[in-house]
């Protein structure tokens, strides 16, 4: 073993080592390339951007709730002040102080009442009905508005009602719950500071907490109130921390305010889906995962990518660089692309046959030699010779009056000719091929006489089309020896036509069938085994296949006629023509 030879396994490994180091700093680059960013953007969406973002969101919460808030306790304020003008004012004191002395009876009375409740509060679309009575005279009632005025029944139990909630008010108001209505009451108290009536407002619920009501709408939430005696009394208003809260669960938001003024108490609490407020924050959150999780796959592409159009062509190049330096000659990688390591792939190859080339040139000029001394032998054979020896039978057979003889040798001739291919065309016009078809058809004709009928059904402008030599000869003998002979005789059609680029060539028989096991042997010579009874089929099917690779197509058709289809492209390499 040489010190060459010796030293090849050490350099192996080392570009194996190589090759691998190569893929391993690629691979971990690329991974580098996706979990550098990821890290950092997930840790700035942690600590800076989802905070900020939930910030913002409670922030929105919390100021539309107060709003809200603001808004509700103006109205409240401003029901307050309304109720508590009739007192300062003194209007229905007068009223009522006439009528107690007698300056007027009970109709003026009841008619006066409803005049200033009318003027007081029938614009405000925040009041539905007013209603006013004297304790003394409670059935003396004074009605504003649409309200219960129509029913005596109802009018009787508000009195009732009112009554009973007045016993411990003193100076103040009191919102209060009847019969599904919210109402306002307030004792009127005259100057010695003894009730002497009682004033009702009906309060519409949509007026006084429209603000409420719009929060619910913008926040998607419920909102839950409670108002002196109106409202839900639960939950346990004085437990519930105040502010922005989550419950339990962690499923729902609250924000909860609560207010105790010296007229009234006013507590509110919104409860929301926790989601529904983080929507875009989740949304957010998830996109951000989801992308994350997107990119493993992209970055297995990119690996994968990386691996067969840069590690691969170094690791084929790297491969037959060690084949070459082991004597393998004309070695080529299966390299392509318009890319730098592409046209360093067919550049190698290229330097690799041209090297082969340079190193086998001296072994061809030894052969070449030892061939001349051959050929000088075999020119007794010599085509020339053969030729030269029909035209003496057929001038002989012609002296003699033999013209069938005379004929057959020029048939004869015309086969040996194309069979030899002395000018080395690899394809002739179809004219030409026919001349080869009819010296076969001759000697054919003399062999089956009248059993035989040969038909042309030929277009005329097939006649320039291309094919390769011996293409119909070999079709018109498989068609004899196949079908017309076992048969005893028959009928041969030769068609041929152009259809488009492509010359269709047709060689059918009316001899013997195609049995199964002809068609097993016939597909296997379609699919170029040249073993069997068609070999011919199959030399056919290779040549053609050889010349035109998947444009070309042969078929083999049983039937009333056994067809032997061929279409062939007529757009020639620049080689062949």
């Amino acid at each position: 073993m040489t010190e060459r030879e010796k030293g090849m396994p050490g350099r192996r490994e080392g570009v194996r080592r190589g090759i691998r180091s190569l893929r391993v700093q690629l691979m971990v680059i690329l991974s580098l390339c996706y979990l550098i960013p990821a890290l950092l953007l997930g840790l700035y969406n942690r600590a800076v951007l989802l905070p900020s973002m939930q910030r913002r969101t409670e922030a929105a919460i919390t100021s539309g709730a107060e709003n809200a808030w603001s808004l509700t306790m103006g109205n409240i304020d401003r029901a307050i002040e309304l109720i508590r003008d009739a007192t300062y004012d003194g209007e229905l004191t007068e009223i009522w102080r006439q009528w107690e002395e007698g300056e007027f009876g009970d109709s003026e009375f009841l008619r006066l009442s409803r005049n200033y409740l009318n003027r007081k509060y029938s614009r405000e679309t925040m009041f539905g009905y007013a209603v006013f009575f004297p304790v003394e005279r409670p059935e003396l009632l004074a009605v504003a508005g649409s309200g219960k005025n129509g029913s005596a029944a109802s009018m009787q139990a508000l009195r009732q009602f009112a009554m009973e909630a007045g016993e411990d008010l003193d100076t103040r108001c009191r919102f209060t719950q009847w019969q599904g209505e919210m109402l306002l009451i307030r004792n009127l108290l005259d100057l010695r500071m003894e009730r002497f009536g009682m004033l009702v407002l009906q309060v519409q619920e949509d007026q006084l907490f429209s603000a409420m009501n719009q929060l619910e709408k913008d926040m998607h939430g419920t909102a839950t109130l409670w108002l002196d005696q109106f409202g839900e009394p639960d939950p346990d208003w004085s437990k519930l921390p105040g502010g922005l809260s989550e419950d339990e669960n962690g499923r729902q938001l609250r924000y909860v305010r609560s207010a105790w003024e010296a007229d009234y108490d006013f507590h509110m609490m919104l409860t929301m889906d926790r989601r529904e407020q983080y929507r875009e924050y989740e949304m957010y959150r998830s996109l951000t995962i989801l992308l994350f999780l997107i990119m493993i796959p992209v970055l297995f592409l990119i690996l994968q990518y990386v691996r067969r159009r840069i590690i691969r062509p170094v690791q084929l190049l790297s491969d037959a660089s060690r084949r070459i330096e082991a004597g393998e000659l004309g070695v080529t990688v299966p390299m392509r692309g318009g890319d730098e390591l592409g046209n360093l792939g067919a550049a190698f190859s290229k330097m690799s046959i041209r090297l082969e080339e340079l190193i086998n040139r001296t072994y061809r000029e030894e052969l070449e030699l030892k061939n001349a001394q051959i050929l000088a032998l075999q020119s007794r054979i010599n085509p020339h010779f053969i030729n030269n020896a029909l035209e003496d039978i057929n001038w002989q057979a012609r002296i003699e009056g033999a013209e069938s003889v005379s004929a057959m040798v020029t048939s004869l001739s015309v086969l040996l000719n194309a069979a030899m291919a002395r000018d080395n065309r690899r394809l002739v016009a179809l004219r030409e091929e026919m001349e080869v078809a009819d010296a076969y058809i001759f000697f054919v004709e003399q062999r089956f006489g009248n059993a035989l009928e040969i038909r042309r059904e030929m277009a005329g402008e097939a006649a320039e089309a291309s094919l390769p030599l011996m293409t119909v000869q070999p079709l018109l003998e498989n068609a004899v020896e196949h079908g017309i002979a076992p048969a005893g005789g028959g009928m041969i059609t030769i068609r041929a036509r152009l259809d488009g680029p492509f010359l269709q060539l047709e060689i059918a028989n009316t001899g013997k069938g195609i049995t199964p096991e002809d068609r097993a042997r016939i597909d296997a010579a379609l699919q170029g085994s040249n073993t069997g009874e068609h070999l011919a089929l199959a030399n056919i099917v290779n040549r053609l296949r050889l010349i035109y690779g998947r444009d070309v197509s042969i078929e083999v058709e049983a039937g009333a006629e056994t067809t032997v289809r061929i279409r062939i492209p007529q757009e020639q390499r620049e080689e062949e023509r």
